[in-house]
Protein backbone atom coordinates (compact mmCIF):
# COMPACT_ATOMS: atom_id res chain seq x y z
CA UNK A 1 0.00 0.00 0.00
CA UNK A 2 1.06 3.58 -0.61
CA UNK A 3 1.16 6.51 1.80
CA UNK A 4 1.70 4.26 4.83
CA UNK A 5 3.27 6.13 7.77
CA UNK A 6 5.54 4.53 10.37
CA UNK A 7 2.60 3.18 12.36
CA UNK A 8 1.46 1.18 9.37
CA UNK A 9 -1.92 2.91 8.97
CA UNK A 10 -2.62 4.33 5.55
CA UNK A 11 -3.25 8.05 5.25
CA UNK A 12 -5.77 8.56 2.48
CA UNK A 13 -5.65 11.53 0.12
CA UNK A 14 -2.11 12.44 1.11
CA UNK A 15 -0.79 14.96 -1.43
CA UNK A 16 2.60 15.53 0.19
CA UNK A 17 5.25 16.56 -2.33
CA UNK A 18 2.78 17.09 -5.18
CA UNK A 19 2.39 20.37 -7.08
CA UNK A 20 -1.13 21.56 -7.93
CA UNK A 21 -2.29 24.37 -10.20
CA UNK A 22 -5.66 26.03 -9.57
CA UNK A 23 -6.75 28.23 -12.46
CA UNK A 24 -9.09 31.18 -12.19
CA UNK A 25 -8.30 31.48 -8.48
CA UNK A 26 -10.20 34.67 -7.74
CA UNK A 27 -13.13 33.77 -5.48
CA UNK A 28 -14.37 31.82 -2.45
CA UNK A 29 -14.83 28.57 -4.36
CA UNK A 30 -11.29 28.54 -5.73
CA UNK A 31 -9.96 29.58 -2.33
CA UNK A 32 -11.64 26.60 -0.65
CA UNK A 33 -10.24 24.19 -3.22
CA UNK A 34 -6.71 25.62 -3.13
CA UNK A 35 -6.65 25.59 0.67
CA UNK A 36 -7.87 21.97 0.74
CA UNK A 37 -5.01 20.98 -1.54
CA UNK A 38 -2.47 22.79 0.63
CA UNK A 39 -3.90 21.31 3.82
CA UNK A 40 -3.52 17.83 2.28
CA UNK A 41 0.17 18.46 1.67
CA UNK A 42 0.38 19.83 -1.88
CA UNK A 43 2.35 22.81 -3.04
CA UNK A 44 -0.18 25.09 -4.73
CA UNK A 45 0.21 27.60 -7.55
CA UNK A 46 -2.65 29.75 -8.85
CA UNK A 47 -3.60 31.86 -11.83
CA UNK A 48 -6.13 34.56 -12.52
CA UNK A 49 -8.86 34.23 -15.16
CA UNK A 50 -8.28 37.63 -16.76
CA UNK A 51 -5.19 39.81 -16.98
CA UNK A 52 -6.58 42.14 -14.33
CA UNK A 53 -5.11 43.77 -11.23
CA UNK A 54 -8.15 43.09 -9.03
CA UNK A 55 -7.94 39.38 -9.83
CA UNK A 56 -4.20 39.40 -9.15
CA UNK A 57 -4.90 40.71 -5.64
CA UNK A 58 -7.39 37.90 -5.01
CA UNK A 59 -5.05 35.23 -6.40
CA UNK A 60 -2.22 36.43 -4.17
CA UNK A 61 -4.53 36.40 -1.15
CA UNK A 62 -5.42 32.76 -1.88
CA UNK A 63 -1.76 31.93 -2.37
CA UNK A 64 -0.88 33.53 0.98
CA UNK A 65 -3.39 31.27 2.71
CA UNK A 66 -1.82 28.22 1.06
CA UNK A 67 1.61 29.41 2.21
CA UNK A 68 0.31 29.45 5.78
CA UNK A 69 0.41 25.63 5.67
CA UNK A 70 4.13 25.79 4.93
CA UNK A 71 3.67 25.05 1.23
CA UNK A 72 5.41 26.48 -1.81
CA UNK A 73 3.76 27.96 -4.87
CA UNK A 74 3.45 31.06 -7.00
CA UNK A 75 0.72 33.17 -8.59
CA UNK A 76 0.48 34.25 -12.21
CA UNK A 77 -1.64 37.08 -13.60
CA UNK A 78 -2.77 36.15 -17.10
CA UNK A 79 -5.62 35.72 -19.55
CA UNK A 80 -6.56 32.03 -19.38
CA UNK A 81 -7.73 32.05 -23.00
CA UNK A 82 -4.30 33.18 -24.23
CA UNK A 83 -2.55 29.91 -25.09
CA UNK A 84 0.88 31.52 -25.33
CA UNK A 85 0.60 33.21 -21.94
CA UNK A 86 -0.61 29.99 -20.31
CA UNK A 87 2.21 27.94 -21.85
CA UNK A 88 4.79 30.44 -20.58
CA UNK A 89 3.27 30.49 -17.11
CA UNK A 90 3.14 26.69 -16.85
CA UNK A 91 6.75 26.43 -17.97
CA UNK A 92 7.87 29.06 -15.46
CA UNK A 93 5.94 27.48 -12.58
CA UNK A 94 7.25 24.00 -13.28
CA UNK A 95 10.83 25.26 -13.40
CA UNK A 96 10.40 27.34 -10.24
CA UNK A 97 8.24 25.10 -8.03
CA UNK A 98 8.22 21.67 -9.68
CA UNK A 99 6.33 19.55 -12.23
CA UNK A 100 2.56 19.66 -11.98
CA UNK A 101 0.87 16.55 -10.64
CA UNK A 102 -2.57 18.14 -10.38
CA UNK A 103 -4.58 20.62 -12.45
CA UNK A 104 -7.83 22.06 -11.14
CA UNK A 105 -9.69 24.05 -13.78
CA UNK A 106 -11.36 26.38 -11.31
CA UNK A 107 -13.21 28.79 -13.61
CA UNK A 108 -16.90 28.86 -12.73
CA UNK A 109 -18.79 32.04 -13.61
CA UNK A 110 -22.28 32.39 -15.06
CA UNK A 111 -23.70 34.98 -17.42
CA UNK A 112 -27.35 35.29 -16.35
CA UNK A 113 -29.32 36.88 -19.16
CA UNK A 114 -32.28 36.04 -21.42
CA UNK A 115 -31.37 34.55 -24.80
CA UNK A 116 -32.89 37.35 -26.86
CA UNK A 117 -30.99 39.95 -24.84
CA UNK A 118 -27.65 38.15 -25.19
CA UNK A 119 -25.37 39.47 -27.92
CA UNK A 120 -23.11 37.30 -30.07
CA UNK A 121 -20.15 38.96 -28.37
CA UNK A 122 -21.47 37.91 -24.93
CA UNK A 123 -21.98 34.37 -26.24
CA UNK A 124 -18.38 34.27 -27.42
CA UNK A 125 -17.11 35.64 -24.10
CA UNK A 126 -19.06 33.04 -22.11
CA UNK A 127 -17.68 30.14 -24.15
CA UNK A 128 -14.17 31.58 -24.01
CA UNK A 129 -14.28 32.18 -20.26
CA UNK A 130 -15.74 28.83 -19.21
CA UNK A 131 -14.74 26.42 -21.99
CA UNK A 132 -11.75 27.79 -23.94
CA UNK A 133 -9.91 28.44 -20.66
CA UNK A 134 -10.35 24.76 -19.73
CA UNK A 135 -9.06 23.59 -23.10
CA UNK A 136 -6.04 25.91 -23.02
CA UNK A 137 -4.97 25.05 -19.47
CA UNK A 138 -5.59 21.31 -19.84
CA UNK A 139 -3.65 21.24 -23.11
CA UNK A 140 -0.66 23.05 -21.59
CA UNK A 141 -0.47 21.10 -18.32
CA UNK A 142 -1.77 17.82 -19.73
CA UNK A 143 0.94 17.64 -22.40
CA UNK A 144 3.59 17.70 -19.69
CA UNK A 145 1.71 15.16 -17.57
CA UNK A 146 1.46 12.81 -20.54
CA UNK A 147 5.22 13.05 -21.09
CA UNK A 148 5.74 11.99 -17.47
CA UNK A 149 3.01 9.34 -17.58
CA UNK A 150 1.03 10.59 -14.58
CA UNK A 151 -1.31 13.34 -13.51
CA UNK A 152 -4.75 14.34 -12.30
CA UNK A 153 -7.02 16.85 -14.05
CA UNK A 154 -10.28 17.97 -12.42
CA UNK A 155 -12.62 20.52 -13.98
CA UNK A 156 -15.58 22.22 -12.36
CA UNK A 157 -18.84 21.77 -14.25
CA UNK A 158 -22.34 22.91 -13.37
CA UNK A 159 -25.32 20.54 -13.34
CA UNK A 160 -26.89 23.12 -15.67
CA UNK A 161 -25.00 21.34 -18.47
CA UNK A 162 -28.00 18.98 -18.79
CA UNK A 163 -30.77 20.81 -16.91
CA UNK A 164 -32.37 23.84 -18.50
CA UNK A 165 -32.50 26.96 -16.36
CA UNK A 166 -34.15 30.19 -17.57
CA UNK A 167 -31.70 32.98 -18.44
CA UNK A 168 -28.70 30.64 -18.29
CA UNK A 169 -28.59 29.33 -21.86
CA UNK A 170 -25.10 30.64 -22.63
CA UNK A 171 -23.71 29.35 -19.34
CA UNK A 172 -25.38 25.98 -19.90
CA UNK A 173 -23.87 25.77 -23.38
CA UNK A 174 -20.40 26.45 -21.98
CA UNK A 175 -20.88 23.75 -19.34
CA UNK A 176 -21.99 21.23 -21.94
CA UNK A 177 -18.79 21.97 -23.85
CA UNK A 178 -16.71 21.47 -20.70
CA UNK A 179 -18.35 18.13 -19.93
CA UNK A 180 -17.92 16.85 -23.48
CA UNK A 181 -14.28 17.87 -23.46
CA UNK A 182 -13.68 16.19 -20.09
CA UNK A 183 -15.19 12.88 -21.15
CA UNK A 184 -13.40 12.74 -24.48
CA UNK A 185 -10.02 13.79 -23.06
CA UNK A 186 -10.43 11.23 -20.31
CA UNK A 187 -10.96 8.43 -22.82
CA UNK A 188 -8.12 9.68 -25.00
CA UNK A 189 -5.67 9.67 -22.08
CA UNK A 190 -7.06 6.62 -20.28
CA UNK A 191 -4.02 4.41 -20.89
CA UNK A 192 -1.41 7.09 -20.45
CA UNK A 193 -1.47 7.60 -16.68
CA UNK A 194 -3.45 10.85 -16.64
CA UNK A 195 -6.99 10.92 -15.27
CA UNK A 196 -9.45 13.58 -16.40
CA UNK A 197 -12.62 14.01 -14.36
CA UNK A 198 -15.15 16.65 -13.41
CA UNK A 199 -16.50 17.92 -10.12
CA UNK A 200 -20.20 18.59 -10.63
CA UNK A 201 -21.67 21.60 -8.86
CA UNK A 202 -25.24 22.36 -7.93
CA UNK A 203 -26.28 25.71 -6.51
CA UNK A 204 -23.87 27.26 -4.05
CA UNK A 205 -23.97 30.28 -1.81
CA UNK A 206 -21.19 32.85 -2.23
CA UNK A 207 -20.96 32.17 -5.99
CA UNK A 208 -22.24 34.26 -8.91
CA UNK A 209 -25.25 32.81 -10.71
CA UNK A 210 -29.05 32.70 -10.74
CA UNK A 211 -29.11 31.81 -7.02
CA UNK A 212 -28.12 35.41 -6.26
CA UNK A 213 -31.75 36.34 -6.97
CA UNK A 214 -33.50 36.33 -3.57
CA UNK A 215 -36.72 34.83 -4.88
CA UNK A 216 -34.96 32.00 -6.73
CA UNK A 217 -32.68 31.41 -3.74
CA UNK A 218 -35.75 30.78 -1.55
CA UNK A 219 -37.22 28.44 -4.17
CA UNK A 220 -33.96 26.48 -4.38
CA UNK A 221 -33.80 26.09 -0.61
CA UNK A 222 -37.23 24.46 -0.71
CA UNK A 223 -36.52 22.34 -3.79
CA UNK A 224 -33.08 20.94 -2.91
CA UNK A 225 -33.67 17.73 -0.92
CA UNK A 226 -31.10 18.77 1.71
CA UNK A 227 -32.98 22.06 2.08
CA UNK A 228 -29.96 24.31 1.66
CA UNK A 229 -27.54 25.54 -0.95
CA UNK A 230 -23.98 24.30 -0.91
CA UNK A 231 -20.92 26.05 0.47
CA UNK A 232 -17.43 25.97 -1.08
CA UNK A 233 -16.27 23.77 1.81
CA UNK A 234 -18.72 21.07 0.70
CA UNK A 235 -16.52 20.43 -2.35
CA UNK A 236 -13.18 20.02 -0.61
CA UNK A 237 -13.24 16.29 0.24
CA UNK A 238 -14.58 15.32 -3.19
CA UNK A 239 -11.77 17.24 -4.87
CA UNK A 240 -9.13 15.63 -2.67
CA UNK A 241 -10.37 12.19 -3.67
CA UNK A 242 -10.33 12.94 -7.40
CA UNK A 243 -6.76 14.28 -7.34
CA UNK A 244 -5.38 11.60 -5.00
CA UNK A 245 -3.54 8.40 -5.82
CA UNK A 246 -6.63 6.51 -4.63
CA UNK A 247 -8.65 7.78 -7.62
CA UNK A 248 -6.64 5.90 -10.25
CA UNK A 249 -9.71 3.98 -11.46
CA UNK A 250 -11.80 7.14 -11.92
CA UNK A 251 -11.71 8.32 -15.52
CA UNK A 252 -13.98 10.61 -17.59
CA UNK A 253 -16.46 10.74 -14.70
CA UNK A 254 -18.43 13.44 -12.92
CA UNK A 255 -18.63 13.42 -9.12
CA UNK A 256 -21.63 15.61 -8.35
CA UNK A 257 -22.02 17.58 -5.12
CA UNK A 258 -25.43 19.22 -5.28
CA UNK A 259 -27.62 18.20 -2.36
CA UNK A 260 -29.39 15.72 -4.70
CA UNK A 261 -31.08 18.40 -6.79
CA UNK A 262 -29.98 16.81 -10.08
CA UNK A 263 -31.98 13.64 -9.42
CA UNK A 264 -34.93 15.35 -7.75
CA UNK A 265 -37.98 15.11 -10.02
Amino acid sequence: MTNAPAGGRRRFFDLSGKHALVTGATGPLQRALAVALADAGANVSVTTLHDAQAEEVQANSILNECWSFGRRGEARRLDLTDAGAVERAVDELERSVGPFDILVNGVHEANVKPVVETTPAEWERELARNATSVFVATRAVGRRMLERGKGRVVTLVSIIEDRGIPNCATFGASQGAVLGFTRSAGIEWARRGVTVNALGLGFFDELPGPQRDEELHAVLERYIPLRRLGTPADLQAALLYLVSDEAGFMQAEVVTVDGAIAIHA
